[in-house]
């Protein structure tokens, strides 16, 4: 295929999206797996190349594309923007904070399980407000580091809500105001997140440098093999020295938390976009069959609960005195525990989400029109 023009949220190119979407939450996964407490080092080739955090990456990029396709065709105002981006968020973040809480609290029955005393006041309070890892703090919950991903992407949603609704000194408010509380750490990965939201354009607007199939093939393939090659030389450790040394010797970790690679994250994501708009390309005039689009819609559209919720369950089950992690029937059976009931809980959760939009609707309706009410009775 040849010719310029838009090429657009295809349903092909959705389709691969929601794909990758459901391969990068099974990535990371794996990835938990691999902790040494889960399977007794089997797995610890995956820990070692760090491909849980590089496939939060992709999820940032992914959340870019999708946020700017929904602004521009659905949610078209900032009522309807936030209405949605706060009942997609607490439809699974509320219920992983408890969850959180539910596999702390029977860890702490197990035989031989140490005290440990937390701050639950201030960590609920961060989680719900997703203010965790605001100005070099880390408020983090028990059991799900994971979470630390949604208290950046709700900061990203806040930033593209006010940047694209808001015009004039409303706008430079809104931005400063936002700029204000999250501080350094959050904005370090933003890049990553604004990625996605270049992709969309670029591959609707008619201005993507991707024109033919074989250049598409290209841009789809040579990330992957560019990618292998910076992991073969080391290149995330190299990139991490260099924030240490900028940091003065400090743990860029301590420093910086989940933002402790920001330099390599950045090259990720400038990689994932990459082969997104390769792949748009190639992708856009695909009818897949309908039984695999099922499937990949089936499972993309539970993957928010898969990522937020294995965490704690993968605790409760693991760290019980009577797992074996060197049995390899215990790792497996584990994991298909995990998926099982992550599933499970979606349906309880994620797949409520167009009740809790409802919900969250009618409310916004009962407040604006009590304002209304109000200021004609103050006329």
């Amino acid at each position: 295929m040849s010719g310029g023009g838009a090429i657009g949220m295809t349903r092909g190119y959705s389709l691969y999206l929601d794909a990758v979407r459901g391969f990068a939450a099974l990535v990371v996964l794996v990835s938990h797996l691999g902790f040494y407490w889960v399977s007794g080092g089997s797995l610890q080739w995956i820990r070692d190349l760090n491909l849980g955090s590089d496939f939060v990456i992709v999820f940032f990029v992914l959340s870019g594309v999708v946020i700017a396709h929904t602004s521009r065709v659905k949610d078209k105002t900032l009522g309807n923007f936030a209405t949605a981006r706060l009942s997609r968020l607490y439809s699974v973040a509320i219920p992983a904070i408890a969850l959180s809480y539910a596999a702390w609290a029977i860890m702490s029955t197990y035989p031989g399980a140490e005290a440990e005393t937390r701050d639950f006041a201030r960590e609920i309070f961060a989680s719900l407000t997703f203010t965790n890892y605001v100005w070099f703090s880390e408020a983090r919950l028990p059991t799900n580091g994971p979470f630390w991903s949604v208290a950046y992407e709700f900061w990203y949603y806040a930033l593209f809500g006010v940047w694209t609704f808001l015009k004039g000194r409303a706008r430079l408010c809104g931005l400063a105001a936002i700029l204000l509380i999250v501080g350094v750490q959050v904005l370090l990965l933003l890049p990553c997140w604004l990625l996605g939201v270049y992709v969309y354009r670029c591959v609707t607007s008619g201005s993507s440098p991707v024109q033919d199939r074989r250049r598409a093939w290209v841009w789809t393939l040579a990330p992957l093999v560019i990618y292998a090659i910076a992991l073969a030389a080391h290149l995330p450790l190299f990139l991490k020295g260099l924030t240490t040394m900028a940091l003065f010797g400090a743990s860029p970790y301590a420093v910086l938390h989940f933002s402790d690679e920001f330099l390599w994250n950045t090259i990720i994501a400038g990689l994932v976009a990459m082969h997104f708009i390769g792949a748009a390309t190639l992708t856009g005039e695909r009818t897949p069959a309908e039984s695999v689009k099922k499937t990949v819609r089936w499972w993309s559209a539970r993957t928010f609960s898969l990522y937020l919720f294995h965490m704690p369950v993968l605790h409760i089950i693991a760290r019980h005195p009577s797992f074996d992690a060197s049995n390899p029937a215990h790792t497996i059976a584990c994991g298909i525990i995990v998926v099982a009931s992550c599933l499970l809980l979606a349906e309880l959760t994620e797949r409520r989400l167009d009740w809790m939009r409802d919900k969250a609707a009618r409310l916004r309706s009962v407040v604006a029109n009590a304002a209304v009410q109000g200021r004609a009775k103050e006329a």
